[in-house]
């Protein structure tokens, strides 16, 4: 069994995992598209629980809150790619359509470009691009958006943190990252009550502030790892109190340590 993180752009890494390891609520800086070549997958959204089918493609915009596991442990095969949206803005240039993202779909039914994502992942484990890969990745993912995609600006209904009190506080979070913060200081920066700005952040966000401030530093710490930045530089810059704390709850969310993420 096997849990591996792979980047093979700056833009992009992919993840390869059989490991039965259950990913907690959780977040994403970057767009995940996000397929099973095993077993289905279950995965939870604003406390609902969906199935995404062998044979779908999932993808979830940046900061919705999550969490997935496989639906039969022993035939797990979950393959996602992580990628800056910086990815699909240059994909929207090169193809002439400037502007286009992926839609927020969290299930899409398409043999062919499921096909065409799972050869690409399953090539590229271990590897960096080359030529061949970059026209594979190109037409496959430029095949996404092209059949599934929206023009940038155009808000999908029920849009996480939608709420300008969220969004504030959101903003705010990644401005201090690196600082202890109060539900009090927040709850004035919101303009409500400290109760109802938990219960804006469990309605809009799916999760309270601090575990949203959790999963932000988390992936704050992840980036600045695997740009090489140490772990414990990256810990003082992420609000963590040492080393250990940071790698306790990376394991916690990635599923292993900050040293073996690095490699």
């Amino acid at each position: 069994m096997t849990l591996a993180y792979h980047r093979i752009l700056p833009a992009m890494e992919i993840l390869d995992c059989t490991d039965p390891f259950d990913f907690k609520p959780h977040i994403h800086d970057r767009y995940v598209v996000w397929i099973n070549t095993g077993c289905d997958e279950h995965f939870s959204l604003k406390g609902n629980t969906h199935v995404l089918e062998q044979g779908s493609i999932g993808i979830f915009e940046p900061g919705l809150v999550h969490g997935n596991g496989p639906c039969v442990r022993e035939s797990r095969h979950l393959r996602s790619f992580y990628i800056d949206a910086t990815f699909f803005e240059d994909l929207g240039e090169t193809y002439g359509r400037p502007g286009h993202l992926p839609d927020f779909h969290y299930q899409i039914r398409d043999r062919e470009i499921w096909s065409a994502l799972a050869r690409f992942h399953a090539g590229m484990m271990g590897k960096t691009a080359d030529l061949e890969a970059d026209v594979v990745m190109l037409e496959t993912f430029w095949g996404l958006i092209r059949r599934h995609g929206r023009a940038m600006g155009l808000e999908a209904d029920g849009k996480e943190g939608s709420d300008h009190r969220v969004q504030r506080v959101v903003e705010y979070f990644h401005a201090h990252l690196d600082s202890p913060l109060r539900l009090k200081e927040l709850a004035e920066l919101a303009g409500c009550t400290e109760y109802h700005l938990i219960r804006l952040f469990r309605t809009h966000v799916g999760m309270p502030p601090h575990a949203y401030l959790l999963q932000l530093r988390l992936e704050k710490a992840r980036g600045m790892i695997l740009n090489g930045v140490t772990i414990s530089e990256a810990a003082l810059a992420t609000g963590f109190s040492d080393q250990s704390h940071l790698s306790r709850k990376f394991k916690q969310r990635y599923g292993l340590t900050p040293k073996v993420y690095a490699g």
